[in-house]
């Protein structure tokens, strides 16, 4: 689906919408007037949008939501010709979520449907933490190996799942929601990832991924 269609159709356009990583640190990886498509798109939707970014906080960028961030989107919006203030924060939560959570799986082309299936297994035992998983159990290896066949990869001992940055009562008010952002086999995969987990309904907008 594509913004256009999108936005010319009213009951679509209070689907709430999930936008990742679009912020001053990472456009030089978007395609030219990226943001500007963005800020559009934003400006016009009614439905509420939370925009998931790497910031200061969790030192995994330079960018400041309010000193950079802010003035980043302000610059876009005014570019398209609208108020960032009046046609975009008030419909938009900012959450700074860090990076990387799910990555050092799939980097190592660990299935996402092996992924999903721990994270479900995470949430059942009440853990953030893949490594903390069958905590009863006398080998947690063996464990692993166990719950996931051949699946099981050594590297899982070193390099867990990791969920503690996400507030799923916040991702499920988003459910049914349009995805946006980047990067497409990175963050955004991450989201989709953890949305799958989790049954969350989602439907990307191809022309505003990067």
């Amino acid at each position: 689906m594509r913004a256009s269609e999108i936005l010319n159709e009213k009951a679509s356009r209070g689907r709430p919408v999930i936008c990742i990583d679009v912020q001053p640190a990472y456009m030089d990886y978007a395609p030219r007037n990226y943001a500007q498509r963005v800020a559009k798109f934003l400006a016009e939707h009614r439905g509420p949008i939370l925009m998931y970014v790497n910031a200061d906080e969790t030192g995994m960028t330079e960018d400041n939501v309010e000193h950079e961030i802010f003035p980043f989107w302000e610059n876009e919006f005014e570019n398209v010709g609208a108020d960032f203030y009046e046609d975009g924060l008030d419909k938009m939560e900012f959450f700074d979520k860090g990076y990387g959570y799910l990555r050092a799986w799939m980097d190592n082309n660990i299935p996402a449907n092996v992924i999903i299936k721990t994270i479900r297994e995470m949430y059942k035992q009440k853990v953030s933490d893949s490594r903390e998983l069958f905590s009863e159990a006398e080998d947690y290896e063996q464990a692993m190996e166990e719950f996931l066949g051949s699946n099981y990869d050594p590297l899982m001992l070193d390099d867990p799942l990791s969920v503690g940055w996400v507030a799923m009562d916040q991702l499920k008010r988003y459910n049914n929601c349009y995805l946006i952002g980047g990067g497409r086999e990175e963050c955004l995969k991450e989201v989709a990832i953890l949305m799958n987990a989790f049954n969350i309904k989602y439907t990307m907008i191809e022309n505003l991924i990067y």
